[in-house]
C-alpha cells in the first residue's frame, strides 16, 4: 500500500522500482485529498488499484476479511484488470437482489433533493430487503421507527450542512450515512460535527454504502 498524498508525491519510475523488487505483489494507491482530479488532468500510475483516503475505513475492513477466507477481491487481480473487472470482483453475492417473499429487515429514510438519486437509493434498498421513504425536505414526511438514514449532499455548502443537522437529529439514535462529492477532509470532519455517523464518496458502489447501514433481521416465525 502506498499512501500519497498530492499528486506526483512517488513519481512513475519509483512504482517500477518497487514492482521489479516484488514483481507478484499487487499494489495499492491509497490517495489523499488532492489526488481526486488526477485521474481528470494528472498522470496516474498505470496498472494500480486506487482507493481513496475516506474509502478506506469500510473498504479495507472488507477486503482483508475476503482476502484472509480466500476469496477473490480487487485488490488479488492482475495488474491488468480494469476498473469494471475490480468493481465485478467485489460485487459478489451482495448484489444479488432477495427474494420478495423474505421479510423486511429495517426502514431507511433517505434525504435528497435529487429524484433520481432516491429512486436509485431506495430500489437497492429493496433489493436488500430494507425499506424506504424519501424526504425531500424536513417538512415533507415524518418518518419514525427508521434503522437507518441516508443524507445524499449536492454541495454541502453551509444550508446543507444545516440540514444534514437537522436530519441527523430527527434520526436519533438511528445512524446517519452522508453522501458527499469528492470530500476533503474537512468536509469530512464538518459532516461528522453536524452529526453523520459515516461519510462517503460520491460515487459509492453499493456494497460500501450498505455495510455501514445496520438492519433489524426479522423474527424466526417457525
Amino acid at each position: 500500500v502506498i499512501a500519497q498524498r498530492r499528486p506526483g508525491e512517488f513519481s512513475h519510475d519509483a512504482i517500477d522500482r518497487l514492482r521489479r523488487l516484488a514483481p507478484l505483489a499487487r499494489i495499492l494507491g491509497l490517495m489523499g485529498s488532492w489526488c481526486e482530479g488526477e485521474m481528470r488532468s494528472g498522470s496516474p500510475w498505470p496498472a494500480t488499484a486506487r482507493l481513496y483516503w475516506h474509502q478506506w475505513p469500510v473498504r479495507s475492513e472488507q477486503q482483508f476479511a475476503r482476502l484472509a477466507n480466500g476469496e477473490l477481491t480487487a485488490w488479488s487481480l492482475p495488474i491488468t484488470a480494469t476498473d469494471e473487472e475490480r468493481l465485478l470482483a467485489d460485487c459478489g453475492a451482495g448484489c444479488q437482489p432477495a427474494s420478495p417473499s423474505i421479510a423486511c429487515r429495517g426502514l431507511v429514510a433517505i434525504r435528497s433533493r435529487s429524484a433520481e438519486m432516491a429512486g436509485w437509493l431506495m430500489a437497492a434498498c429493496r433489493d436488500r430487503r430494507l425499506a424506504a421513504v424519501w424526504q425531500r425536505r424536513p417538512a415533507d414526511t415524518r418518518i419514525e421507527g427508521a434503522t437507518a438514514g441516508i443524507f445524499d449532499a449536492a454541495k454541502f455548502d453551509d444550508a446543507e450542512r444545516g440540514e444534514l443537522s437537522d436530519f441527523a437529529a430527527t434520526m436519533r439514535p438511528a445512524p446517519v450515512v452522508a453522501l458527499l462529492s469528492f470530500p476533503r477532509f474537512d468536509d469530512h470532519q464538518q459532516a461528522l460535527a453536524a452529526g453523520a455517523s459515516f461519510v462517503l464518496s460520491k460515487p459509492t458502489p453499493l456494497e460500501d454504502l450498505f455495510r455501514r447501514l445496520p438492519s433489524e433481521e426479522p423474527a424466526d416465525r417457525s
